[in-house]
């Protein structure tokens, strides 16, 4: 800031614009005088030096000492390049950057492609965008006629049929959209579900529910078989197993610090930590290996 007086003898402060603040700052200097940067900007500078038409088809991908290396997806372009060699560098002598240069290096390549700058919220944008063009696809007449049909016959409050007709729409709509881009009818439920899914993710968890149960009950009956043992019977995932087997351990845990049954409740937690049958564990074994189990002192 710069300080000046007022006419009545006060100081005050006059506010430096961001530019000159910027101009003055480590992140300036450590930025401009970059080298790379600033071959980057020569780099955006080339059609300015050879024009609009030659940079369409050449492009500057690097340099070697005092030589820079310049790219051309066209042999005629490339050939007028050539014939232009002393005027290019005519030009390049007048740039800060280009008058290092002091010879130009031609080569073939492919042609150019221009990459378009990303964010990290472009992926959501786009399938935000997409959801929206989905999820509102226009209803024909013979539609909108149906849905009125439909709300005239089973909605005898007047003053909610217009509300619920707008509902129904926009589910039409909904569903519409989803059908022309793939959707099916699952085989369980029949709600529409994602191409990419065989069924919906509802009748999948319940389904994932069923095994996960059916591997608990094995593990109840049997707490030392093994995946190898279980899957033998019940054809399952090893997540379902250890999932199962987890939830049989709490279980054993919460019973024996409450001290329900507390001695069969060792018994049963020894045999799923060491794969050993129950019947061959006794109580005295149980107690001792468990004896360290928390238990509540209270009543």
């Amino acid at each position: 800031m710069e300080e000046d007086k007022s006419p009545e003898g006060r100081r005050y402060k006059v506010m430096d614009t961001l530019s000159n603040v910027f101009k003055m700052s480590d992140t300036n200097r450590q930025l401009f005088n970059n080298t790379d940067f600033q071959f980057f900007l020569f780099q955006k500078r080339w059609k300015d030096i050879v024009g609009e038409i030659m940079a369409s088809e050449s492009w500057v991908i690097g340099w070697k000492g005092a030589t820079l290396i310049v790219s051309v997806s066209n042999s005629a372009f490339m050939q007028q390049l050539f014939m232009m060699k002393g005027e290019i560098l005519a030009r390049l002598r007048e740039d800060e950057v280009g008058k290092y240069f002091t010879d130009i290096r031609f080569r073939a390549g492919p042609h150019k492609r221009e990459h378009k700058a990303t964010t990290t919220v472009d992926i959501v944008n786009s399938n935000r965008i997409k959801d929206e063009r989905m999820y509102s696809r226009p209803l024909t007449e013979n539609e909108k006629a149906w849905v009125d049909r439909w709300v005239k016959n089973h909605v005898q409050n007047e003053k909610v049929r217009l509300p619920f007709a707008e509902m129904m729409e926009e589910v039409l709509k909904i569903r519409k959209g989803e059908e022309e881009n793939g959707y099916h009818p699952c085989p369980i439920c029949g709600s529409l579900t994602p191409p990419e899914r065989k069924i919906c993710t509802a009748c999948e968890r319940k389904i994932n529910r069923k095994r996960k149960n059916k591997v608990i009950l094995i593990l109840k009956q049997n707490p030392h078989y093994t995946y190898q043992e279980v899957r033998a019977l019940f054809p399952c995932e090893y997540s379902a197993y250890d999932e199962a087997r987890e939830i049989l351990i709490h279980r054993a845990k919460e019973n024996i610090f409450h001290k329900f049954n507390d001695h069969e409740e060792k018994r049963k937690l020894l045999s799923l930590l060491i794969h050993k049958p129950l019947k061959d564990i006794t109580v005295e074994e149980a107690r001792a290996a468990l004896d360290k189990m928390p238990q509540k002192w209270w009543e």
